[in-house]
């Protein structure tokens, strides 16, 4: 689940166009926090997923999903 949440979170945030710094801010966080949830190695809490989905103008659920390109979990 980690690693569908970081994937998502880092194809949102690079197709709005903005930086880890960008997101962070915007969602009252710290850069290197961002950088963790990406890379799979941090546990977001629902509350922080509301404010980074907020942070990027989507929903929850567009960090939850499973994209297509993604495949099945191994």
């Amino acid at each position: 689940m980690n690693s569908t949440i970081g994937g998502n979170l880092r194809h949102l945030r690079r197709r709005t166009g903005r930086t880890q710094a960008e997101v962070a801010k915007r969602a009252g966080a710290s850069q290197a926090w961002i950088c963790r949830i990406e890379t799979g190695d941090a546990n977001p809490t629902l509350a922080s997923l509301r404010r980074i989905a907020r942070a990027l103008d989507v929903e929850v659920v567009d960090l939850l999903q499973r994209r297509p390109e993604q495949g099945r979990p191994t």
